[in-house]
C-alpha cells in the first residue's frame, strides 16, 4: 500500500464518511471519509516529482485516492506534461465533487488561457459526462469575465444537453454570468432556447444570489418556462 493511501486511512472520519457518501451518491469508488483540510495537508506534503509519479502511476481504489491524484497534477510544472497527465486522468472522474475540486485547483494552468481554452473545447466534445462538466466548470472558474459573454453563450448552445450533471453545470455557469454580465445573459434567457430544466434552474440559482438586485430577480422569474 502506498504511503499516501496509508495517510488517508489514518485520517478516516466515519461520521464524515457517512455525510460525504450522501452528497456524492454517484461515485463507484469507496469513500474513506477524509475531510478536505486533511487531504490538502497530505497533498502539500508531497514535494518531489518522483513522489507524485509514484502515486499517480498505481491503481486506485478509493475516492480520496482519485481526489489526491487530481490535486497533485497541479504541481506538474511542464505544460505539455501536465495536460497529458490531466487528459489521462479525466476519464476516471465519476462524480461532481472531484470534478469541481480539480477544476478549481488548476489555477497555474489558467495563466496560459489560450492553451487552457483549446483544451476546454476538446473536453466539451468528450463522451464522458464528467469530462464535459469539467470543461464547463473551467469556463466558470477562469473565463467568466464579461468580455467573454458573447463567446460563452455561443458555446453553451453547442453543448449536448440531457445529462443531469452537465445540465446543472450549465445552469451554474449561466447564473454566474448573470452576475458578471446581466444584460447580455438576461437577453439570452429571454430567447428561451435552452431546455426547460436548464432555463429554470439558472433562474433559481440566480434568484438565490446575493449579488443580483431584487428587481432583476423578479424579472428573471418571468422568464421561466
Amino acid at each position: 500500500m502506498h504511503k499516501i493511501t496509508e495517510k488517508l486511512l489514518e485520517k478516516q472520519d466515519l461520521d464524515y464518511k457517512k455525510f460525504h457518501s450522501k452528497i456524492v451518491p454517484d461515485t463507484k469508488y469507496e469513500i474513506i471519509g477524509v475531510r478536505i483540510p486533511e487531504i490538502r495537508k497530505i497533498v502539500k506534503g508531497v514535494k518531489s516529482r518522483e513522489e507524485i509519479y509514484s502515486f499517480i502511476n498505481i491503481e486506485h481504489f478509493f475516492y480520496e485516492e482519485y481526489l489526491v491524484h487530481g490535486l497533485l497534477l497541479s504541481n506538474i510544472k511542464n505544460e505539455s506534461e501536465f495536460y497529458n497527465l490531466l487528459n489521462a486522468y479525466l476519464p476516471f472522474i465519476d462524480n461532481w465533487a472531484i470534478c469541481d475540486s480539480i477544476s478549481a485547483s488548476i489555477k497555474k494552468a489558467a495563466k496560459n488561457k489560450d492553451l487552457l481554452y483549446k483544451n476546454i473545447i476538446k473536453w466539451l466534445n468528450s463522451d464522458k459526462v464528467y469530462t464535459v462538466r469539467f470543461a464547463i466548470v473551467c469556463f466558470l472558474n477562469y473565463f467568466c469575465e464579461s468580455e467573454n459573454t458573447d463567446n460563452l453563450l455561443k458555446i453553451i448552445l453547442k453543448i449536448k444537453f440531457g445529462e443531469y450533471y452537465i445540465d446543472m453545470a450549465v445552469a451554474w455557469l449561466l447564473s454566474v454570468m448573470l452576475i458578471k454580465d446581466y444584460d447580455k445573459t438576461a437577453s439570452f434567457l429571454e430567447q428561451k432556447t435552452l431546455p426547460r430544466f436548464i432555463q429554470n434552474k439558472t433562474i433559481d440559482k440566480a434568484r438565490d444570489s446575493f449579488r443580483i438586485d431584487k428587481d432583476k430577480k423578479e424579472y428573471l422569474k418571468t422568464l421561466k418556462i
